[in-house]
């Protein structure tokens, strides 16, 4: 089962504290916030992601690679322009099996296809 994770956001709000990583790579304890969700997908048996990147993406890429790192297998769709969480569900539907869970504003929830 694939997990899209939703990182493209401009993190508006959370610029004030820190805009030149996007809201995903927020360090909590040392970490990106967007680590301890691959940790707790990971536990839970899911270890293919799909990230969905957009504002400084390249960050995210460029610290996550292929996952290999984390036992786990990444790729990437940039976001051209914002398409919102429904969006990205329907556009996403091509890579996608039957379920997938998709990961957004550090939460979690899930499409059916």
């Amino acid at each position: 089962m694939k997990v899209v994770i939703i990182a493209g956001g401009q993190g508006t709000r959370i610029a004030s504290v820190n805009n030149e990583i996007p809201k995903a790579m927020i360090p909590v304890n040392g970490k990106p916030v967007l680590e301890y969700q691959i940790e707790l997908a990971k536990r839970y048996g899911l270890s293919d992601f799909i990230f969905v990147i957009g504002h400084l993406g390249n960050v995210i890429k460029d610290y996550f690679g292929d996952g290999s790192k984390w036992g786990v297998t990444i790729t990437y769709y940039h976001e051209e322009a914002p398409l919102g969480t429904a969006g990205l569900c329907l556009k996403s539907l091509i890579y996608l099996q039957k379920i997938f869970h998709v990961l957004w504003r550090y939460g979690d929830g899930h499409c059916a296809r």
